[in-house]
């Protein structure tokens, strides 16, 4: 009993190359989505109560003590820290180069502390308000 079995040929047979072709669209969509993931990271909730100790960095922060009322604003054009008085909107002083601080991107006011940074340097620089002094962080 010798029969012959015949041999099928594909017309087209699967490479590697086709096979990845078909999972393309798969892997634009995957990319899409870490791309939004990455996006929306930062800003996600996380559960726990945390969104009323939340800081923000922005170009612009109202500080006020016993003596002192004063809107600290980042200038785009020079990025340096112009303090204003809030009361009348006189501008009070400028911090930037000349006083030995780095450029200045968004500043986050923390009690008696702002904390600048900026997009070009990526250290924090920190003063000490209401004198605006740099502050080195203490190291260990």
């Amino acid at each position: 009993m010798n029969t012959s079995l015949p041999l099928r040929r594909r017309a087209h047979p699967q490479t590697h190359a086709s096979w990845s072709w078909r999972f393309l669209p798969w892997l634009a969509f995957a990319a899409l989505a870490a791309w939004a993931m990455h996006l929306y990271w930062p800003y996600a909730v996380t559960g726990d109560d945390t969104a009323d100790t939340a800081v923000t960095a922005s170009p612009l922060v109202h500080w006020k003590d016993a003596e002192h009322d004063w809107l600290l604003v980042v200038d785009p054009a020079t990025h340096e820290l112009v303090v204003y008085d809030a009361n009348d909107g006189r501008p009070l002083r400028r911090v930037g180069g000349a006083s030995g601080a780095r450029a200045m991107d968004s500043i986050v006011g923390e009690g008696n502390w702002l904390i600048a940074t900026s997009q070009r340097d990526p250290r924090l620089q920190i003063f000490s308000l209401p004198d605006l002094r740099p502050t080195a962080l203490a190291t260990r």
